[in-house]
């Protein structure tokens, strides 16, 4: 009842918003491709209005990514509220391939509060509080790790790449993770994503197997392609994280248009 009322509640809201002009962003999904959304703040509540959208998150722990699939049929929407109390929303569509499988949802993209006029007749400016940036120390920190001169392990080739992740830094509640990412080959390399994962249980027990993401914090000078012969290093920041003793992480590089793709089990 609590999610039907919810919906209803943010139904008229999204109702509300393209009456006054405001248009929503497109999500593109399908049922054999996950599309990923990294919001800037943990997800608290996440609705579709048809049911062959799915939206699944984290309802335990508050994490930042959000994972969208579908099944074909006419175009719906999602609605997400985040802990800081911004409104998202969204038109979803179905699409046999995507282009892109994941999206960085910035505050800038949240549902606005439409202006309204105070008594004198004067248009007030938008009162929705956007919160500071979480992000200042982190540039920082991630071009200092660049800086040095690390030693790398967890080291993966396959399909003329190769990929390899320095030890981990723990930094106040804080994880860096230094990676380097070589193409080999003699086609450029699109990177599409780059995901960590705990683990729980093997791929051979499909009842108890179990992938949950680790949402990245921040991303710093993460390549878009890596052109042929090319080796770039980069930075991603996550939240601080524990292994239980049945779980264990692992890494997968997935390219945006092909089929190389990598995947490290890290012990």
């Amino acid at each position: 009842m609590k999610k039907i009322l919810l919906f209803s509640v943010l139904l008229g809201t999204h109702t509300a918003i393209l009456a006054q002009g405001q248009f929503l962003d497109t999500l593109y999904a399908n049922a054999h491709q996950v599309l990923s959304l990294s919001f800037e703040s943990p997800i608290d509540k996440g609705i579709t209005g048809s049911e062959h959208f799915t939206f699944g998150f984290n309802r335990e722990i508050a994490e930042n990514l959000g994972l969208l699939q579908a099944q074909k049929g006419r175009e719906s929407n999602l609605l997400v509220r985040t802990l800081d109390g911004n409104l998202y929303g969204f038109i979803l569509a179905y699409r046999d391939t995507l282009s892109e499988l994941h999206h960085f949802i910035s505050t800038d993209q949240q549902i606005k509060k439409p202006l309204q006029k105070d008594g004198t007749g004067t248009l007030e400016k938008d009162t929705i509080r956007i919160p500071p940036d979480p992000k200042p120390d982190y540039a920082q920190n991630c071009q200092k790790l660049l800086e040095r001169q690390g030693s790398f392990h967890h080291i993966k080739r396959q399909k003329g790449l190769r990929i390899r992740m320095a030890e981990s830094l723990y930094h106040g509640d804080k994880v860096y993770v230094v990676y380097e990412l070589k193409n080999r080959s003699a086609i450029p390399y699109e990177l599409g994503q780059l995901q960590l994962l705990k683990v729980l249980g093997t791929q051979k027990r499909k009842a108890s197997y179990q992938e949950l993401p680790i949402s990245p914090l921040y991303f710093h000078q993460m390549p878009k392609v890596i052109g042929s012969g090319a080796k770039l290093r980069f930075v991603v920041v996550y939240p601080k994280f524990t292994l239980n003793a049945e779980e264990r992480l692992q890494l997968k590089v997935l390219e945006t248009h092909g089929s190389r793709n990598l995947t490290v089990k890290l012990p």
